[in-house]
């Protein structure tokens, strides 16, 4: 005998909410900066906030105790994670 089950979430689901059309204004690039921007229908800019480029990296550090000069006692690992992200002047 097989028995169906239904799944755990499908009671939880329900229809999507309303949407609107959100209309698409499509990007232009600003002669002074070469940077693309949005105008809206007013002709403002629109900001653009978060959008730049970013780097990250892992350090390895490893310290030792003592002096150095002899043989010390347990040494300690750790990582130090940097992030850095451009600033757009918008």
């Amino acid at each position: 005998m097989t028995e169906t089950f239904t799944p755990w979430g499908a009671g939880r689901m329900e229809p999507y909410a309303a949407t609107v059309a959100v209309p698409q204004i499509p990007p232009a690039i600003d002669p002074e900066t070469q940077i693309a921007v949005i105008v809206d229908a007013h002709g403002r800019t629109v900001e653009m906030a978060g959008h730049g480029t970013s780097t990250s990296g892992l350090t390895p550090t490893t310290t030792t105790p003592g002096d150095g000069s002899g043989p010390g006692g347990a040494t300690d690992a750790d990582s130090q994670e940097s992030y850095d992200q451009d600033k757009s002047s918008g």
